[in-house]
């Protein structure tokens, strides 16, 4: 069964290079670019993982993790925050909202590949 990915980011290089990345090793990818529409593709699309930027509009990506993880339903599926956001508060904020990892931009295909098949292994 192919996995999918929820990639919530609104820089479109950065689209283009996780989207090839996930690609390559067979995931399937949706992407969406702003808050509001992460939360409906969540409930829409039942990801296994979900890649969340921080600074996006309408819901910024801690908004988006509290609700997530504030969810039973949504509550054990990963998110790993990828973001331009490098303060050593926002980690710490992200993983106090239940972030089960974080990663800063830019980054290099194979450490995003390292940090998603801890998650996604079958």
């Amino acid at each position: 069964m192919q996995r999918k990915v929820l990639l919530v980011e609104d820089e479109k290089n950065v689209i283009l290079g996780v989207r090839t990345c996930l690609d390559a090793v067979g995931y399937s990818v949706e992407i969406v670019e702003d808050g509001e529409e992460a939360l409906n593709a969540v409930r829409r699309e039942h990801p296994d993982l979900i890649l969340l930027d921080l600074l996006l509009p309408k819901l910024d990506g801690f908004e988006v993790l509290k609700v997530l993880k504030g969810n039973p339903e949504t509550a054990r599926i990963p998110v790993i925050v990828l973001t331009a956001r490098a303060e050593e508060e926002d980690r710490q904020r992200a993983l106090d909202l239940g972030a089960n990892n974080f990663m800063t931009k830019p980054f290099k295909p194979q450490e995003l590949w390292d940090r998603l098949k801890d998650y996604l292994s079958t």
